[in-house]
């Protein structure tokens, strides 16, 4: 499972290294998967509590003011990081500083303001858009200044957070439906070869009918996972297209960092676009393997007529 949250991966784990095997990972699906995104939410609630209170009591002007605020904007694994870390460095920052923080943003060009409007309009992640209209909104050097240096990555991180989430919930969703019907049609080719006659033919009737909806089911699933990889490319080919802006500009950004920030960009999102074919392969077969399975049944059918 692709999954940013640690809770969730660690579960999952738990359930695929687990000696009780294929009994494991069905409780994981039933139940142990949405434990494990509960806790994940708790933790990310606490940070987000905790963070809101440092930020509410601390001194105006200060690193911690000014980092606090910044990261309440930000990801879930940002705020991890704020409390395992990000903190401790702001307050050394104002023990040095005596709580004076000052961003120095540099004068921002016509070329950068009309790249943060080109982003508010066309980037694929609704994050990022929104973030880029909040700089465009307050308009001055600072905002503008400010989302590139931070903001503009916080968001993109948001972006790809909500995307592993919801690529994790498909996921978990297809295989629930799959194994319950895949229990179901089993047990129905079970009672058919266990009995014999008009109860066979029922129990055989029942498999039939089971294994067209996994062939069903599933394919519907593939077309889902070529969705999530369209999303993806989208990505990766908006970060291919910054980091190609990034080289031709020369206002007084940081570009080389929005290069290597691009760059990543470009080779996580391709990661995913390509993960989610493989899951478009994955569920093309297990709807073969059920059509299959449905075919034998009905010509079982026609042999017992």
């Amino acid at each position: 499972m692709r999954d940013y949250r640690p809770e969730v991966t660690a579960e999952a784990w738990h359930a695929i290294l687990s000696s009780r095997g294929a009994e494991a990972i069905r409780e994981f699906l039933e139940s142990g998967y949405q434990k494990a995104k509960t806790r994940a939410a708790e933790t990310v609630a606490r940070n987000t509590r905790y963070i809101e209170d440092v930020n509410r009591f601390s001194i105006p002007g200060s690193a911690v003011r000014a980092t606090s605020s910044r990261v309440l904007r930000g990801s879930d694994s940002e705020k991890g990081e704020y409390v395992q870390g990000g903190l401790t460095k702001a307050q050394e920052l104002d023990r040095i500083n005596g709580n004076r923080y000052e961003e120095k943003v540099a004068a921002q060009a016509r070329a950068d303001r009309d790249y943060v409007a080109e982003l508010a309009a066309r980037d694929p992640g609704p994050q990022v858009r929104a973030a880029a209209e909040r700089a465009l909104s307050v308009g001055d050097d600072v905002a503008i200044g400010l989302f590139f240096k931070y903001y503009w990555a916080s968001a993109a991180k948001l972006d790809d957070e909500a995307f592993r989430r919801g690529a994790a919930d498909l996921d978990a969703a297809w295989h629930s439906k799959i194994r319950l019907l895949t229990e179901a049609a089993l047990a129905a080719e079970k009672a058919e070869r266990e009995s014999s006659g008009e109860l066979a033919r029922k129990a055989r009737a029942d498999a039939i009918a089971a294994w067209r909806s996994i062939d069903d089911q599933a394919s519907q699933s593939s077309v889902n996972w070529v969705a999530e990889r369209d999303k993806a490319a989208a990505q990766a080919a908006a970060w291919a297209e910054v980091a190609a802006h990034a080289r031709a500009s020369t206002t007084e950004q940081d570009w080389a960092s929005v290069i290597a920030r691009a760059e990543q960009g470009n080779t996580s999102w391709a990661d995913e676009a390509e993960w989610a074919v493989q899951q478009a392969g994955t569920w093309q077969a297990i709807a073969a393997q059920a059509r299959a399975n449905a075919a034998a049944a009905t010509d079982r059918d026609r042999g017992d007529q």
